[in-house]
C-alpha cells in the first residue's frame, strides 16, 4: 500500500525539483536560496526520506557513485516545537529510478500527529534552508452517515452504495476500506476519489456493487458465490497537511508546476509536507 501511495508523490516531487534546478541559478546571485528539496514525514512510519539539490549555476547530474560526487555540504535536522527534540539525519547517495544519482537524507524518529517539525539545512558558510510542517491531527468528527450498509450481505445484484461526507478532512491522499466479512479482512483500494465539499470536507461513493467482484476474487469464489456476512468496514485515510492541499483539492500539474503555487521553503525551493492517517469504523448493528 505504501508503495501505491507514494510513486504519485515521489513523481510530482521530481517534477519539483526539476523545474528548479533547471532554471539558471547562480549561487551568488539567487535570491539567497540554497537548496531544493523534496520530502515528507508519515505518521505512520518512523524512516522518512528527503531529497536535497544544491542551488548552483547548474542542474545537478550525478551519473556515478564516486568519491568525489559522495560529498555534500548540508547538515539536515528536523526539531518537534512542542518537545524541542532535534533529530540529526543521515545522507546518502543513492541512484535513483532514472539511473543518475541524487543525495538522500534520512531521518529516524515518530512524526506525531498534530505537532509542527521544522527543518533546517544548514551550509558549513551558516547559510541556511527551512521548512516546516504539521502533521494533521483528526478530528473525532463522525462521517456521515454513521451507520451503513444495508443488508448486511453483499451480492452480485448488490446495488447498494452510499456518499460518504468526511468533515474536517479537507485534504485526503489515498483511501482504502477495508471489509471484514464473518473475520476476514478484504482491502479494497479507493485512490484520491471523490471531491471537496463547500464547508471544506471531503465527499467520496463507497459502491458495494463495484466492490463485490473484488470481494470474491480475493477469497477466492465464484461470480455466483454468496459473499459471507459482512461484519464491518473500516475506512483508512492518508491524508495530506493543510500546506500541501493543492488549490480546490485538485491536483493538476499544469497549476502546480508554477512557481510559488506550492512551496513553504524559505531561502530555497520544493516542498517539505508531513502524512497523517485516520481510521473509522462502520460496524453493522445487531439484526
Amino acid at each position: 500500500m505504501r508503495s501505491r501511495f507514494l510513486m504519485p508523490l515521489i513523481a510530482f516531487g521530481l517534477l519539483s525539483l526539476t523545474s528548479c534546478s533547471d532554471t539558471f541559478l547562480d549561487p551568488f546571485e539567487n535570491d539567497g536560496r540554497y537548496y531544493s528539496l523534496y520530502g515528507f514525514i508519515d505518521a505512520s512510519e518512523t524512516v522518512h526520506h528527503l531529497r536535497v539539490i544544491q542551488v548552483t549555476r547548474f542542474a545537478e547530474e550525478i551519473l556515478a557513485d564516486r568519491p568525489d560526487t559522495r560529498n555534500f555540504d548540508a547538515q539536515v535536522t528536523t526539531t518537534d516545537l512542542t518537545s524541542g527534540e532535534t533529530t540529526r539525519w543521515t545522507h546518502q547517495l543513492r541512484q535513483l529510478s532514472d539511473g543518475s544519482y541524487g543525495h538522500i537524507f534520512t531521518g529516524r524518529f515518530l512524526a506525531r500527529q498534530g505537532r509542527t517539525y521544522r527543518l533546517e539545512i544548514l551550509r558549513s558558510d551558516g547559510k541556511m534552508t527551512t521548512a516546516e510542517t504539521t502533521v494533521p491531527r483528526f478530528p473525532t468528527t463522525i462521517p456521515n452517515p454513521d451507520r451503513l450498509f444495508f443488508p448486511y450481505e453483499a451480492s452480485p445484484d448488490s446495488s447498494f452504495s452510499a456518499r460518504v461526507i468526511l468533515p474536517d478532512i479537507a485534504s485526503p491522499w489515498d483511501m482504502t476500506l477495508f471489509y471484514d466479512l464473518q473475520g476476514l479482512n478484504v482491502e479494497v483500494p479507493y485512490g484520491r476519489v471523490g471531491s471537496r465539499t463547500a464547508d471544506g470536507g471531503w465527499a467520496f461513493d463507497v459502491d458495494m456493487q463495484r466492490d463485490a467482484p473484488l470481494m470474491r476474487s480475493f477469497l477466492n469464489l465464484g461470480p455466483a458465490d454468496p459473499l459471507p456476512l459482512l461484519h464491518a468496514i473500516t475506512l483508512q485515510i492518508r491524508a495530506l497537511d493543510s500546506n500541501w492541499d493543492p488549490p480546490g483539492g485538485v491536483f493538476d500539474p499544469e497549476i502546480l508546476a508554477q512557481p510559488g503555487v506550492m512551496s513553504n521553503v524559505v531561502d530555497g525551493y520544493g516542498f517539505f509536507g508531513s502524512v497523517g492517517l485516520y481510521q473509522y469504523t462502520w460496524i453493522a448493528p445487531p439484526q
